[in-house]
């Protein structure tokens, strides 16, 4: 994990330099996954529904391609990893099917860690880019 934190870190120009449109900016495209990634870090896996699971990772995985869109594959290997977490999020959930989401829990719980571990990587390596480190 770390050596893909350094490979970000690395990898990623500042984002101070001039602002031409704000769907361009990495920055800001940062900012507004932050919101889908919190919201989907609320899900608790004890009562969440397969619907509310996959709503919010959809928004996440539209987010995911607008950050990559404007990252100019700098953070290609961090994204890809949130983004298989997050999949591997929905998958669980929905192959339990809501009758029975509840022998899922565990795997359910066990994604979330993985989006969790996948976020703070990628939260990281961005934050050191936005200047929010």
């Amino acid at each position: 994990m770390a050596a893909t934190l350094a490979l970000g870190t690395v990898l990623l120009c500042g984002c101070g330099e001039a602002r031409v449109d704000a769907a361009d900016d990495l920055c800001v495209q940062y900012d507004q996954l932050v919101e889908k990634a919190d919201s989907l870090q609320e899900i608790d896996p004890d009562t969440a529904t397969v619907g509310e699971v996959r709503d919010q990772v959809e928004e996440v995985q539209d987010q995911l391609d607008a950050l990559q869109a404007v990252a100019e594959g700098q953070l290609d290997t961090l994204i890809s990893t949130l983004r298989t977490a997050v999949g591997d999020l929905v998958a669980a959930a929905s192959d339990a099917g809501q009758e029975a989401l509840d022998v899922a829990r565990p795997l359910i719980e066990d994604t979330v860690d993985d989006v969790r571990e996948a976020w703070a990587t990628l939260e990281q390596a961005a934050d050191v880019k936005c200047g929010e480190a």
